[in-house]
Parts: C-alpha cells; structure tokens; sequence
C-alpha cells in the first residue's frame, strides 16, 4: 500500500511540473476541445445501449489497471494479448450505434448542437398515478379475456432505437386505448386460425 502511495504522488509531482512549465495557449484550446467531444460521445452513448456495454468495459479496466499497480504479472500479460482483439470487439459490438451516431452527424447542424445548452431543462417522473393505474387496469381487462400484449416500460435503458421501427401514437395513455391497440392484434390472430 506504501507503494502505491509513492506512485501516486510522483505521478502528481511530474502532472504539476509539466501543466506549470509546458503549457501553452493551444494545449489549453485542444484540452477544452477533447474535453467537450468526449462529453458529447458520452451524451450521445447513454441514450443507447451502449451504456451498459460501456460500463463493463470500464469495470474490465478497472480491474487491469489494479492488476498493474499491484504487479499481478499474470492478469496483465493476459490483458496485455488481448487488447489487439479487444479493440476489433468493441468495435464489432458497437458498429449499430457507431452507424447511428455517424447517420445523425451528417444530418445535424453540428455548431448548433455543440453550443446548445439547455440549463433549464427538469426531468419529469415518467408517469403520472394516472398512467400507472391506466397501465394496471388495461393489463387487468386483456388478462380476463386471455388478450396478450407485450408491454414494454422504459427505465435505464433508453428505446429510442425500437420506436424508431414502430409508429408513433400521439394520444393520452388509457386503458381503452391499449386494450383496442391489442384486441386487434387478438381478432386477426383469432380469423387466420379459423
């Protein structure tokens, strides 16, 4: 533990002495312009299910980098032979957002949504004690008419991806209209059996 102390504090000693005595006006522009694309890569990367495959990652990374400081020569050789094919997984395992990502930037204005910050924005709850009890009671009425219906709630991880495929319903969330969206679905089911 003594030992990590030591790097620790030479690593900061050598940052201080170099950020005191090299930098200059352009490091400081390309630090602040790294700086706000990596915020936006990050932005864009939650709203995905990237997030998750990110944070594995990152929990991967965790791990090597204490497998280094505590000299665990084992796990960083192993790390060490990985990496080449690491770099082709992830980028095989992120090619659909990697798609979109490059999809949306050439259909945006690319200034306007750099410098749009939008401070007032408050997050809403996501649903009302309404739409909660709406939800219940149509799920209750589709269950005593063995109607089924996948039902699908966002929490964590975003949908964006799937309600572009589907068609968007501009209306209030009731029972009625869930129970007509799927007892639909039950009729046609019910005349291509007969």
């Amino acid at each position: 533990m003594q030992n990590l102390g030591v790097i620790l504090r030479t690593f900061w000693e050598k940052a201080v002495s170099y950020l005191t005595l090299q930098m200059s006006l352009t490091d400081i522009i390309e630090i602040i312009i790294i700086s706000v694309l990596i915020y936006y890569m990050l932005v864009w990367i939650k709203d995905t299910r990237a997030w998750m495959l990110l944070r594995g990652i990152l929990v991967i990374l965790a791990f090597v980098l204490l497998a280094v400081l505590f000299e665990m020569n084992t796990i960083v050789w192993i790390a060490d032979k990985l990496f080449n094919v690491a770099m082709i997984a992830v980028v095989v395992i992120f090619q659909p957002e990697m798609r979109k990502a490059l999809e949306n930037l050439g259909r945006k204005n690319i200034l306007v949504n750099l410098f749009n910050f939008d401070f007032n924005k408050v997050e809403n709850g996501k649903f009302s004690d309404k739409t909660i009890t709406e939800l219940v009671k149509a799920c209750y009425e589709m269950g005593k008419v063995k109607t089924g219906a996948l039902i699908v709630v966002e929490d964590e991880i975003v949908l964006t991806e799937y309600e572009r495929t589907g068609i968007a319903v501009d209306g209030i969330l009731t029972s009625q209209l869930l129970i007509n969206i799927f007892e639909k679905t039950h009729r046609c089911m019910m005349e291509q059996s007969l």
